[in-house]
């Protein structure tokens, strides 16, 4: 069965490949560009998934996380972050209680495997 997942990032490129992977999967895909909307997609759609890019415009990623795994209502939904920093991924995955993340450039096989590993898909 069909799983609905929120992709959100703000290149058109990435976000592209990604919806084509997931659909390819055979999942539902809703598409967010910024963190407002993003916020907005998770508390009208309640995906099965978030894969949330740690850079948006207007609020974070990161901000986005919290917020969505602070809400009672909210918190279940598994959220990956999507970032190209190695740096600092591991603690901003602590402090805004993410699942799990990906760092850009990824390999297409590690998408999904990260995707199968929530969904079990």
């Amino acid at each position: 069965m069909a799983k609905k997942i929120l992709i959100v990032d703000d290149e058109p490129d990435v976000l592209k490949m990604e919806v084509f992977r997931v659909k390819k999967m055979g999942h539902e895909v809703f598409t967010a560009t910024n963190g407002q909307e993003a916020l907005e997609m998770i508390r009208d759609k309640k995906p099965d998934l978030v894969l949330l890019d740690v850079r948006l415009p207007g609020m974070m990623g990161t901000e986005v996380c919290s917020r969505v795994k602070n809400d009672e209502i909210l918190k279940a939904i598994p959220v990956i972050l999507v970032t190209a920093s190695s740096e600092t991924v591991a603690g901003k995955k602590e402090e805004c209680k993410a699942d799990d993340y990906i760092l850009k450039p990824f390999e297409v096989e590690e998408l999904i495997q990260k995707i199968t590993k929530f969904l079990g898909t």
